[in-house]
């Protein structure tokens, strides 16, 4: 357990330690000696409770004897212990002035992992290393919402997989305040996350900002969100994607009016073949002379067609390229400008 009862007043171990890891060692020994004179007291049961403050392992508080007492039921980590402690120390150093309490109990019932006592909005810190279950977490993310409490859910490294798309939980919290977080207790790193999708067509993307802190340089402003470049970041890459779509938006624009002038042109030329065959309906057929057959012609080359989106990517224009091509195979290919021409022949 991380708080008891000493002197009428709530303490926590989360206080032993400084941002290095390092012992506060005047302040263990007072709550050492506390202890051995039976005036640490556990918060739920009031039974005597001893420091146990190692070397090793986080600090806690424990019962002398064994008892059923629910807030020792639990056996937690030592990366959940640490990490409570790491973001503990990132709350009293954002808000030196505020009331900060470990395992805060709500009025349902339930717990948060960390209460800053705010007047205008308090909050909580929901730190855990496995989701929740969807039932859970609605019912806890309704109730803050209901009492106007700013929450920030932080999950344990090993939730982050760095893959395109978010996990349905995750994208839960992001919905919830905007980023996803996690926090890597080995490094004492935390690490923001924000993923954006996105369509361009038919065709389906996803980007994200991803950034590791050092969680000991970090604090938070009155609002809640952490001080660092994070949404400079995010804003950043909003601009990219806007961009994109722009870029992708005038390039759609470009095909249709090439399609477009496409259209109009096999329209005029279907009208000026019509007109030629109903010129020819007039024209007597001349008697047929038999004509020597002339040497057979070599076959001309095979002319490959290329997409629009190739074309354009060539900086050619499509239509141009297009009559290019029935040049070339009615053997006009001397008409035809340099560039399009060698552009032609190496589809061949």
């Amino acid at each position: 357990m991380e708080n008891c009862i000493y002197q009428g007043k709530m303490i926590c171990t989360y206080d032993l330690k400084d941002e290095n890891g390092l012992y506060y060692e005047d302040q263990v020994l007072v709550w050492k000696e506390a202890a051995a004179d039976r005036r640490l007291h556990c918060v739920e049961c009031s039974a005597p409770v001893y420091l146990a403050a190692g070397p090793v392992k986080e600090p806690y508080f424990a019962h002398y004897d064994t008892l059923e007492c629910d807030y020792e039921s639990g056996q937690e980590s030592e990366e959940l212990k640490k990490g409570k402690r790491l973001i503990y120390q990132l709350l009293r150093r954002s808000y030196p002035e505020r009331s900060i309490q470990a395992r805060y109990r709500l009025e349902n019932g339930m717990y948060g992992t960390l209460f800053c006592d705010n007047r205008d909005q308090p909050m909580v810190i929901d730190y855990r290393l496995v989701n929740n279950s969807l039932t859970k977490f609605r019912e806890r993310d309704d109730y803050y919402q209901t009492h106007r409490i700013k929450v920030i859910y932080i999950l344990g490294v090993r939730q982050e997989k760095n893959t395109k798309q978010l996990d349905w939980y995750q994208n839960l919290l992001q919905k919830a305040m905007g980023y996803v977080a996690f926090l890597d207790v080995e490094k004492e790193e935390l690490i923001l996350r924000r993923s954006y999708g996105y369509r361009l067509g038919a065709e389906r993307h996803f980007k994200s900002v991803r950034k590791n802190y050092r969680i000991s340089e970090l604090t938070m402003d009155e609002t809640g969100q952490m001080l660092c470049d994070f949404d400079a970041l995010c804003d950043k890459l909003v601009q990219q994607i806007e961009e994109e779509n722009r870029s992708y938006q005038r390039t759609q624009d470009k095909l249709k009016q090439l399609r477009e002038e496409r259209q109009r042109l096999e329209e005029e030329e279907q009208k000026r073949m019509e007109e030629y065959r109903r010129r020819m309906e007039t024209v007597p057929i001349e008697p047929i002379v038999q004509i020597e057959p002339l040497e057979p012609m070599e076959p001309r080359p095979r002319l490959t067609r290329r997409s629009d989106e190739e074309i354009l990517a060539l900086g050619l224009n499509p239509v141009i390229y297009e009559k290019c091509i029935h040049l070339i195979e009615q053997g006009d290919g001397h008409l035809v400008a340099k560039k399009y021409y060698d552009a032609i022949m190496k589809s061949v």
